[in-house]
């Protein structure tokens, strides 16, 4: 326990202060903490000392005017803390951003490094990857009609793929289909191969591909049968693998001319003349008992749609053995040897615009010659029908007008 005097003495010395500042002289002007004695009791933190001995000679004007410069002081702090604050936070964005753009060069420094793991890899099984590499770019040649690159590589290989493996590939292609244009790349791939044995199980492993794609009626399967017609001497093979599928073409390209279809027609003969060259007798071939159904007059002009002379000889003497169905029918002959005289007429022009060789010039004469048959047996015929449909033209005097605006 605290001892009694102590008590006594802290009891004097309280009332002796609490005297002295009831008789102090207040001032007019008070202070912001409304009596220096706070002051003195330590209630304005980090205040200067003021001497206030005696209290009568305290200034409160110049206790206010510190008491300014403090809190003055304080604003300027709180501002400038404030702004250092959000310097940082600008800083610590700029930062991430530098540090986004390191790491984006470390990454594009780094990306080569796998490159190069891959290579050390792929040097080490060179001998497994290089041929898998070969055979996929020889499939895409074939593809791409890089015919050249493809039996390049083909006649390189180590280990030859056999026909029916390299259409396996083709057939089996991720994205792409066998269309007709890589039916068109197979064919120029088989006419290089050096073997007639390679070629003609190149030609089997075809086939059933054509056949599967719906190709058998197109004009690669005239291309095909082309190619592959000389190579098969055996008449069940020849049989399976060139006239079965020919009968095909042939049967749409007959069906053209007798409907009066020509374009599919023309444009193969103009396109290719010399596998159109092959089967035209095929093509033109036409019943005895289907003759007098079909508009000859119509038929017979597409002679002088062809390109080629002599596809014009062939389609003329096809349609004149044809007539010969008729030779004992005067006026169904009558009505339509016209037109044919006129298409060897402008054959015979052709002929003298393009030469004018002799032995064409036999063969037209011929052509001429073949119009004197049975009853019209007369040496001038030919010249007779000639001189009919330019005076009278191909429907009838009346009708020439109309058959000129066609």
């Amino acid at each position: 326990m605290v001892p009694q005097v102590a008590r006594l003495w802290a009891t004097a010395l309280l009332l002796a202060t609490l005297h002295k500042c009831d008789n102090a002289a207040v001032s007019v002007q008070q202070s912001p903490a409304k009596s220096s004695c706070l002051a003195m009791a330590g209630a304005i933190f980090d205040a200067p000392p003021i001497q206030c001995q005696p209290l009568v000679a305290c200034s409160s004007e110049e206790i206010t005017q510190r008491y300014l410069a403090l809190h003055e002081k304080c604003r300027v702090n709180a501002t400038q803390r404030h702004g250092e604050r959000e310097h940082f936070l600008f800083r610590i964005n700029y930062w991430q951003g530098d540090h986004e753009f390191l790491y984006g060069l470390v990454e594009k420094a780094h990306q080569p490094h796998p490159l190069v793991l891959d290579a050390e890899q792929l040097a080490q099984r060179g001998a497994s990857v290089t041929p898998d590499l070969n055979r996929k770019l020889f499939i895409y040649s074939i593809e791409a009609g890089r015919i050249e690159d493809a039996l390049l590589l083909y006649l390189t290989m180590e280990n030859q793929w056999t026909m029916q493996q390299i259409m396996e590939a083709i057939e089996n292609h991720p994205v792409y289909k066998v269309t007709e244009a890589v039916v068109l790349h197979l064919l120029e791939f088989a006419r290089g191969l050096p073997l007639k044995r390679t070629r003609v199980e190149f030609y089997k492993a075809l086939v059933p591909v054509m056949r599967r794609y719906k190709h058998l009626s197109s004009y690669v399967t005239l291309l095909y049968a082309g190619d592959a017609l000389p190579l098969f001497s055996v008449a069940k093979e020849k049989k399976e693998f060139v006239s079965d599928p020919l009968t095909i073409i042939v049967h749409r390209l007959r069906s053209g001319l007798r409907h009066l279809k020509f374009d599919y027609n023309v444009w193969i003969a103009n396109k290719y003349p010399r596998y159109y060259t092959l089967f035209l007798e095929d093509i033109f071939f036409i019943p005895q008992q289907l003759w007098p159904k079909l508009e000859k007059r119509r038929l017979f002009e597409i002679t002088s749609l062809y390109h080629a002379k002599g596809h014009r000889f062939q389609a003329l003497t096809m349609f004149l053995k044809h007539v010969k169905f008729d030779s004992r029918d005067k006026n169904a002959v009558r009505s339509y040897l016209p037109t044919l005289a006129l298409q060897v007429d402008n054959l015979l022009l052709k002929v003298k615009q393009t030469g004018n060789h002799k032995h064409e010039l036999d063969r037209v004469q011929k052509l001429q010659d073949g119009f004197q048959f049975g009853y019209y047996n007369h040496k001038n015929i030919y010249r007779f029908y000639l001189n009919d449909i330019k005076v009278n033209g191909k429907f009838g005097k009346q009708n020439m007008e109309l058959e000129k605006k066609g």
